[in-house]
């Protein structure tokens, strides 16, 4: 793959991007520069593929290689659903590979694009990162994704997708709400809760009945219960090792 990108100034101020960590934003230009300029077919198997320019077959172990060594699959998975949030891109999931296709591609990607740092038109304000959702960039987001309680609430909607592709996306301030609860109020440890949501999603009869954060909240004692020894095991010496192993040391 040769050829270059373009990145504008105008991205260091944008929210999106400025919520995101430092491994988060690798991840981001990773995707940029892997992206296709120009249209591309091919056959693979006996099935034949396309993607147009700003699109990108791949799979989320293929990006995260691409990354800093220390990134993993699961900081590709969050800032991916951070960038749909935003509406950065949009992504296609099938069982073999990803499809991911950035938005507004051409307008900042383009050949024939210039787009000057003194530009006071109406669309001034949208970037290469922008959100063109005025109620998602007004709308104010009380857990972040560099916490705690978002990291758990993702891992079990990351996960639940696992078994259903097609979940609808959650009010995911909503979902931190009933973590920081179970943390807060009903002390639990956050390798407690990361330990029973794993174990409850790979367990055939919970993973159709834990499906939300609300409902991990009133099962929680009884899948704590219900779990062998060997699961209660915590592999990690301290949260601060936890955190820096997937992915979220920048806090």
């Amino acid at each position: 793959m040769a050829g270059w990108i373009k990145i504008y100034r105008k991205i260091l101020n944008n929210e999106f991007y400025q919520g995101l960590t430092g491994r988060q934003r690798d991840v981001i230009m990773t995707i940029l520069l892997m992206a296709d300029h120009e249209s591309r077919e091919w056959t693979y198997k006996g099935v034949k593929y396309k993607t147009e320019p700003g699109q990108l077959f791949t799979s989320l172990s293929k990006i995260a290689k691409k990354c800093g060594k220390d990134c993993t699959r699961e900081t590709v998975r969050t800032t991916i659903n951070n960038a749909i949030n935003a509406q950065f891109l949009t992504i296609e999931t099938h069982k073999t590979h990803t499809v991911i296709s950035i938005a507004n591609w051409e307008r900042y990607q383009g050949v024939d694009t210039v787009i000057t740092q003194d530009m006071h038109t109406s669309n001034a304000k949208d970037t290469c990162l922008s959100t063109t959702n005025k109620n998602i960039r007004n709308k104010e987001v009380k857990y972040k994704v560099d916490t705690q309680e978002y990291r758990l609430s993702y891992l079990l909607l990351s996960l639940i997708r696992d078994h259903n592709p097609k979940f609808k996306e959650p009010n995911m301030d909503n979902w931190c709400g009933h973590v920081d609860k179970m943390i807060r109020i009903d002390k639990r440890s956050v390798e407690e809760i990361e330990k029973v949501i794993r174990w409850s999603q790979g367990n055939d009869f919970w993973y159709k009945n834990i499906l939300s954060t609300a409902k991990l909240r009133e099962k929680f004692d009884q899948l704590y219960l219900q779990m062998p020894k060997s699961s209660k095991v915590i592999p990690y010496k301290n949260s601060k090792e936890k955190e820096k192993s997937d992915g979220w040391g920048y806090m």
